[in-house]
């Protein structure tokens, strides 16, 4: 399928400096929003599941619900002809510069009534975008995909389209970001060909046997997975969406036995990185944002060359236009973090000073490139919560995500 490429977007690599003022309205906002998380985070229940509007008939409508107009009467009191005057249209609702996203379930891609009134309320809560997890860590699409090889398969989980999911945000000025699982995926290669790691003897492999519960994955280097994600990203795209989380971009935890069967290109970690930044860069498109997520501790603790979530970055030179998710999780830190095979460096008991910290090694480790924050909230109190927030407005960062 032809596509464009990516405009590369020039980027000043330095923030204006915020005023004292505006840092203090910032935090403000913040605040607000965190009181209203636990409403958002699809506490809201059936009710709102199910809500549908009243079947109001609007005052000065006939039964179709077109606009009564007043006949026009000549001088001597017969009626005249009239003509109505054309309502002058709405103008198109901007969406946000800079975001400040929640991530919604997947279940409120069940239909059209649950989305709409998860971004109402949303938005009620302040926040400006909504982040949609459109293919999951197994390799179910929450949406109804055309992509002919997986027709009938238990991939396709959703049964509204791309148009419809985007529709749905049209006009409410919050902006739609979409999370797209890559290739942590068991469900594609038992269907697709040219997606699965094979044995080089043949057969595919899997990281364990699969009457144990072992996986298979996606190969970032074969051409039927760059194709199928590809496919994924075309339709999104060209149903609207202009921003798109690429996540879990990892390699499986080969052992040395793994390594024995399959063939070296996949599996040696000094040049294997190349399968990574091939496959975003085949998914690159000019009109489209992409967002590579990643762990802030894979990041920061890179002394021995990035790995984990972070190790597409070992090839950064052939990242040109891409964008980083950095996320936050309590439980990767402790009290203290590796900064060498035999070194350690102790860490901040205080969450906003540990995350203030992180944050900026990242962006020494990372520089030229975007950040936006991912903050996990999972295990944090309130008060943590808020700190965070705080520390990220501090930093300078204009976008945020929360989970």
């Amino acid at each position: 399928m032809a596509k464009g490429r990516k405009i590369k977007r020039v980027k000043s690599l330095y923030k204006p400096r915020k005023s004292r003022s505006r840092k203090a309205i910032e935090v403000a906002v913040m605040l607000a929003v965190i009181c209203t998380l636990g409403f958002v985070g699809w506490s809201i229940g059936s009710a709102i599941f199910n809500y549908s509007p009243p079947n109001e008939q609007p005052v000065g409508r006939d039964a179709l619900g077109a606009p009564e107009i007043e006949p026009e009467m000549h001088e001597d009191g017969t009626p005249g002809t009239s003509y109505p005057t054309p309502d002058e249209p709405d103008p198109p609702v901007a969406l946000p510069t800079h975001f400040n996203a929640i991530t919604a379930p997947s279940s409120v891609l069940d239909n059209v009534s649950s989305l709409a009134a998860y971004i109402r309320q949303a938005e009620l809560s302040g926040f400006n975008a909504v982040v949609l997890e459109i293919k999951d860590s197994t390799g179910h699409l929450f949406y109804e995909s055309g992509f002919e090889p997986i027709q009938g398969s238990d991939i396709i989980r959703g049964t509204l389209t791309a148009e419809q999911i985007f529709a749905a945000f049209e006009e409410t000025g919050v902006k739609p970001i979409l999370r797209l699982n890559t290739l942590l995926d068991r469900l594609a290669p038992s269907v697709l060909a040219d997606v699965s790691y094979v044995f080089e003897t043949g057969g595919r492999w899997a990281d364990d046997r699969l009457e144990n519960g072992g996986k298979l994955w996606a190969n970032p280097f074969l051409q039927g997975t760059r194709d199928y994600h590809l496919f994924i990203v075309d339709e999104l795209v060209n149903a609207g969406f202009t921003d798109i989380i690429l996540a879990n971009m990892t390699f499986p935890h080969f052992r040395n036995y793994d390594r024995s069967v399959i063939a070296a290109e996949f599996t040696a970690p000094a040049t294997r990185y190349n399968g990574l930044t091939g496959f975003v860069n085949a998914l690159e498109v000019s009109s489209a944002t992409f967002y590579l997520e990643m762990t802030v501790r894979d990041v920061v603790e890179s002394y021995a060359g990035f790995g984990g979530t972070a190790e597409i970055l070992r090839g950064r030179r052939y990242l040109d236009g891409f964008e980083l998710l950095l996320v936050y999780n309590k439980e990767d830190f402790g009290t203290e973090y590796r900064t060498g095979e035999h070194s350690t460096v102790a860490l901040p008991a205080d969450t906003g000073a540990l995350v203030s910290l992180v944050f900026k090694q990242a962006e020494n480790q990372t520089s030229g490139f975007e950040i936006t924050p991912f903050l996990n909230r999972d295990n944090l109190t309130d008060r943590e919560i808020t700190d965070i927030l705080g520390v990220f407005t501090e930093l300078g960062y204009e976008n945020f995500v929360i989970r």
